[in-house]
C-alpha cells in the first residue's frame, strides 16, 4: 500500500486516538513541545474511565490537562527533568521526579515497561517518514520502534531536524491526528549586569578553537551571546539554544577544529524561538543523536579542548554543587550536568565550568548567599566535590581541582559576594576549615 494511503487510513480524531490508552499504561510523551496538546487534552477527558496510566516525559513547557489535581487516580507523571509545568505541578502530587543522569534517559525508557509512545511530529516527506523534531532525543528510537501503540501529532509548525534517529514512518502508526498548534517558545530574557560579568569571565576561559556545551538555563545561554568574538569554535551539547544560533550566524562557531564530527553539531532537543527553528529546519550543521550519546563521557572526551559550561543553584564552601534542590524542594534536576564535567575533563585540554551569580532574592526580597558553608538540610548534590573544577561568580572563577579543602573554603569565599564573606569565613572556623 501506497503510504498515503496508509496516513489516511490511520488518520485519526484525538478522541479516537486516546481510546487506544488503557488502565496501567506507561507512555513516553518525549517533553517540552515534543508533548502532543490535542492527544493530551482528549486523554484527560477520559479520567473517569481510567486508572493508573503513567506519563513519562521531561521538561514539560505548558500545563497539559492530564497534570491536573483533579486528575491524580486515572494519570501520574513521572519526569526526568522539572520544567515550568512540572514545577507548578510538584504541590499537587500529580508529579514524580525520577533521579537520573539524562545520559542515562533511554536506560529508563528501556527498563520501566513503557508499552507506548506519543510524540509531535512533523508532515511526512516524500517517502512517508515523519520527524519527532525538537524533543525527539527524550524518547529512542528503539523505543519508538516497539511500541504497543505509536500515536503522532502531525504539525506543520513544528522543524524537520536532521537525525535518522528523529525519524518515524507512517507505516510504522497507529493513529496519527493532525493539530497545526503553534509551538510553545521560550523567548529571549534580558541580561542582567551580574550575567554579563558572569559572561565575560567565563568566555575569557575559552580558548579560540574549543568545543563547547552549554547547559540548559537563562545563564548559559546568555554566556553563549559573548563568545561572538571567537573563532573556529564547535559544539558538542546536549541542547540547542538561541545563542548556539547566534554563533553559528555570526561565523564564531564552524567546527572547523572539532577532533570528531567536524562542522556539525551533534545534539539531542532544542529550546528557543520560532527563529531558532526555522534556522534548524533542514539545516545539516545540526546532527540529532540519541542522547545515550551525546552525553555519553566517553564520547565527549574525544573532543579536544572540551568545555562545559553549567549552572547551578548553590555551591558550598567544600565544592560541593547543588544544581537541582533547594532543600526537599526538586527545582530542577541533574540533567546531563555530570555526564559533561567528567567527559570535558578527561578530554585532552578540556575543562568544566559551573557558573552562578553570587546572591539570590528570595520572594520577600531578602538577599541570600548561594556560596554557603551549608546547604539548607535535604538539598540534593548534583556534582561531588570530587569531580568539581571550575566554579565561577560574578566575582571571579577558581579552579578547585586537586585542592585540599582549606583552600577551597578560602578561594570560594573570595568569590562570594562582599556582604557575606565575613560570616562565611566565620562559619568555616566554626567548622574547622579554616
Amino acid at each position: 500500500m501506497d503510504w498515503r494511503e496508509e496516513y489516511k487510513r490511520r488518520l485519526k480524531t484525538p478522541e479516537e486516538a486516546a481510546k487506544l490508552i488503557k488502565d496501567n499504561d506507561r507512555i513516553a510523551m518525549q517533553g517540552g513541545t515534543g508533548i502532543p496538546p490535542a492527544f493530551s487534552a482528549a486523554l484527560a477527558k477520559r479520567s473517569e474511565e481510567l486508572r493508573n496510566v503513567v506519563l513519562c516525559q521531561g521538561f514539560a513547557l505548558a500545563f497539559h490537562d492530564y497534570m491536573k489535581p483533579e486528575y491524580k487516580d486515572s494519570f501520574r507523571v513521572e519526569t526526568v527533568f522539572i520544567g515550568p509545568a512540572e514545577r507548578y505541578c510538584m504541590s499537587f502530587g500529580t508529579v514524580d521526579f525520577v533521579p537520573n543522569h539524562l545520559g542515562s534517559l533511554g536506560r529508563w525508557l528501556d527498563e520501566t515497561k513503557i508499552n507506548k509512545v506519543a510524540a509531535v511530529v512533523t508532515p511526512p516527506d516524500e517517502n512517508g517518514f515523519m520527524n519527532r523534531s525538537c524533543f525527539g532525543g527524550l524518547c529512542t528510537k528503539r523505543l519508538a520502534d516497539r511500541a504497543e501503540n505509536l500515536i503522532v501529532e502531525v504539525n506543520e509548525n513544528t522543524p524537520w531536524l536532521c537525525s535518522d534517529v528523529f525519524q518515524v514512518h507512517v507505516s510504522q502508526c497507529h493513529a496519527i491526528i493532525e493539530n497545526n498548534a503553534p509551538l510553545f517558545e521560550i523567548p529571549e530574557i534580558p541580561i542582567t549586569p551580574i550575567e554579563r560579568q558572569i559572561a565575560m569571565i567565563v568566555a575569557d576561559m575559552i580558548p579560540d578553537g574549543s568545543t563547547i556545551q552549554l547547559g540548559l538555563g537563562g545563564l548559559a545561554n546568555c554566556i553563549g551571546h559573548f563568545l561572538k568574538n571567537k573563532n573556529d569554535l564547535g559544539f558538542h551539547t546536549e541542547v540547542v539554544s538561541n545563542s548556539v544560533m547566534e554563533l553559528i550566524k555570526c561565523g564564531a562557531a564552524n567546527g572547523s577544529k572539532k577532533s570528531i564530527l567536524r562542522g556539525i553539531v551533534p545534539y539531542t532537543f532544542c529550546v528557543g524561538t520560532k527563529e531558532l527553528w526555522e534556522f534548524m529546519d533542514h539545516n545539516e550543521t545540526f546532527l540529532g543523536f540519541e542522547i545515550e550519546n551525546v552525553n555519553d563521557p566517553g564520547i565527549i572526551r574525544q573532543n579536544d579542548n572540551m568545555v562545559s559550561v553549567n549552572n547551578a543553584l548553590m555551591v558550598d564552601l567544600t565544592g560541593q554543587v547543588a544544581a537541582e534542590s533547594i532543600g526537599t524542594y526538586q527545582y530542577s534536576a541533574t540533567g546531563g550536568q555530570m555526564n559533561f564535567v567528567l567527559g570535558s575533563q578527561m578530554a585532552k585540554n578540556g575543562k568544566s565550568i559551573i557558573a552562578l551569580p553570587s546572591t539570590r532574592t528570595d520572594k520577600d526580597g531578602k538577599v541570600h548567599s548561594r556560596i554557603l558553608d551549608m546547604f539548607p538540610q535535604g538539598t540534593t548534590i548534583s556534582t561531588s566535590r570530587n569531580d568539581v573544577q571550575w566554579v565561577v561568580t560574578e566575582y571571579g572563577a577558581v579552579n578547585l581541582r586537586n585542592r585540599a579543602i582549606s583552600w577551597r573554603v578560602e578561594n570560594l569565599i573570595n568569590i562570594a559576594h562582599p556582604d557575606f564573606r565575613e560570616e562565611l569565613t566565620f562559619n568555616a572556623k566554626q567548622h574547622g576549615w579554616l
